[in-house]
């Protein structure tokens, strides 16, 4: 007999979760459909009731959003339009299939066609691409006013992430930043550092005991997946070392994650459809972020009621993650963050720190496969220094080799490799003129490889020319090298301003507790015929794979 919708699941149905579900029953009623019926007839009626659905929503923008129609109309005739009086000039035409074809030569060759501020058509938006260090100071630190995330262009906000520091502005920004704060100080982070080693070795135990090949950016991901749940809601890894717990909860925020990474990994490839629309990469794009609320709301909840037993403060709870530091911290006023300010805070740490650290990680251990020479002096300094204990936070000011490590992995490779803005007023930028409402992209990517600053071996891995600036910051540490644009005022891995990475020490001190845990015990050679990683740029700057050899020590 065939399965009838009260006798399958949707997921035996090949069907999204519950609202797409319902959208199919609310279609087969208005067309005097059964309601009882088989998988094929729900998937061929999922088919007619998006159609529908995005129909109406068409119907709804263009009935409802004058605004967004107009705007929708503006930018497509920019598109035969010429450029605005002084504007930089560029490439002709739209260059927004080659910037999605092939990112980083795009980049390399329009900086090295046009020079180091380039006026941009992007999609018929007017884009200003700065690879030169004054004008990005300008944007990021001395005029970050003027130079806001509101109304940039490429750089959709999200569901997922709601309101949260990475593209709130203004007031909202200034607030969530400095109830934030308190948790991410650096006597805060270290206490994270024990859990940190602890997934590390976890890890290796349960994935490289046996050696052999392994794709180690993928083993990477999980990792610091682990790392951040734990530090963020406490959920630790399991005893038996095979990764995180099982539980219920556990399971829903990981699966729900990694269908949220899929979806952005798909958007980045293509034209981004407003989330609005329910496609059915939409619908289960939804799907995930209604599991991951139901989830976070219920821990928000919990805690709450926990510190309201222990009379508002954290200090008489077990807890010691970032949900309960952000919970008690309260503005001058004495108001802490609401539960959906909480919320957008979570998820925002939740899928940039995970993923701009599996990132780090990838691509500094590839980076140490292919130059034996730079991993024997870091095996050299963590043999010397840890002299066989477990890394701890304390450890990571004595190992300013791996620093370094870190420092020049970031500085080739960093995983925020475009940085967005937009001009909240008419302006200049290096003595072009700018109307409001601009895009500028910052580039990392080319002002890290720039030969004027870096010198002739600018594309090379040396962590030896981070020495002199490491002995300048007097024992500054590597926040020392990380303020303002860095050193010599061109490296912004973790952005630079007031919205620099909030996160900085957490994964500075991740990175560097990780690799020398590695080390410790395992030495990385490339596989077999293997070619360094391909880049991978989408939204961030990933590795393809990162397949290396994996060997004991």
């Amino acid at each position: 007999m065939q399965n009838s919708i009260h006798q399958c699941s949707s997921a035996e149905a090949g069907l999204p979760v519950c609202p797409a579900r319902d959208s199919i029953l609310k279609y087969r009623r208005r067309r005097g459909h059964n309601t009882r019926a088989t998988a094929q007839d729900l998937r061929r009626d999922l088919l007619f009731s998006l159609l529908e659905a995005g129909a109406k929503t068409a119907q709804r923008t263009l009935n409802d959003s004058a605004a967004g129609l107009s705007f929708g109309l503006s930018r497509a005739q920019r598109l035969f339009q010429p450029p605005p009086p002084g504007f930089p000039p560029g490439p002709q035409g739209d260059s927004a299939v080659s910037l999605i074809s092939a990112p980083l030569d795009f980049l390399e060759r329009t900086k090295q066609d046009y020079g180091t501020i380039v006026g941009l058509l992007l999609g018929g938006e007017r884009v200003v691409l700065v690879a030169d260090p004054a004008a990005a100071k300008q944007v990021l630190i001395d005029d970050a006013l003027v130079f806001g995330k509101e109304g940039t262009a490429f750089f959709p906000g999200s569901s997922l992430t709601g309101n949260g520091l990475l593209v709130s502005d203004g007031e909202i920004h200034k607030r969530q930043r400095r109830l934030s704060n308190p948790a991410f100080r650096k006597a805060a982070v270290e206490t994270y550092a024990a859990a940190m080693v602890s997934a590390t070795q976890n890890t290796l135990k349960n994935r490289w005991q046996s050696g052999g090949v392994r794709d180690v950016y993928a083993d990477f991901n999980e990792l610091t997946l682990e790392i951040t749940l734990d530090a963020l809601f406490g959920i630790h890894a399991s005893e038996s070392g095979d990764g995180l717990s099982s539980s219920t909860e556990t399971t829903e925020i990981v699966d729900a994650v990694a269908m949220a990474f899929e979806f952005f990994t798909r958007r980045a490839g293509g034209i981004p459809i407003p989330e609005s629309i329910p496609t059915w990469d939409n619908l289960q794009f939804a799907s995930a972020v209604t599991r991951l609320d139901r989830v976070v709301y219920r821990l928000i909840d919990e805690r709450r009621q926990e510190l309201a037993a222990n009379g508002g403060y954290a200090e008489g709870t077990e807890r010691k993650d970032l949900l309960n530091s952000l919970l008690v911290s309260v503005d001058d006023d004495g108001q802490g963050m609401s539960n959906e300010a909480l919320r957008s805070e979570l998820m925002t740490l939740l899928v940039a720190g995970q993923e701009t650290s599996g990132i780090l990680l990838g691509w500094a251990t590839a980076l140490l496969a292919f130059n034996p020479e730079v991993q024997d002096k870091a095996v050299a300094e963590v043999e010397a220094v840890l002299k066989g204990h477990r890394p701890e936070a304390a450890d990571t000011r004595l190992l300013p080799y791996i620093e370094a490590v870190v420092l020049e992995s970031l500085r080739l490779y960093s995983p925020a490799y475009m940085v967005g803005r937009c001009a909240q007023q008419d302006t200049s930028l290096g003595g072009w003129p700018l109307q409001a409402g601009t895009t500028i992209l910052v580039s990392p990517y080319l002002l890290h490889r720039d030969p004027a600053v870096w010198g002739p071996d600018s594309t090379a891995f040396r962590p030896e020319r981070w020495q002199q600036w490491q002995e300048a910051a007097k024992g500054g540490g590597f926040m020392a090298l990380l303020s303002g644009l860095g050193p010599n005022g061109a490296y912004l891995p973790f952005g630079g301003g007031p919205r620099n990475c909030i996160g900085t020490y957490f994964a500075m001190q991740e990175a560097i507790l990780v690799i020398a845990t590695v080390l410790q015990l395992y030495k990385l050679k490339p596989a077999h015929q293997a070619s360094f990683p391909a880049s991978k740029p989408l939204i961030t700057l990933r590795p393809e794979e990162v397949r290396l050899q994996i060997l004991l020590r």
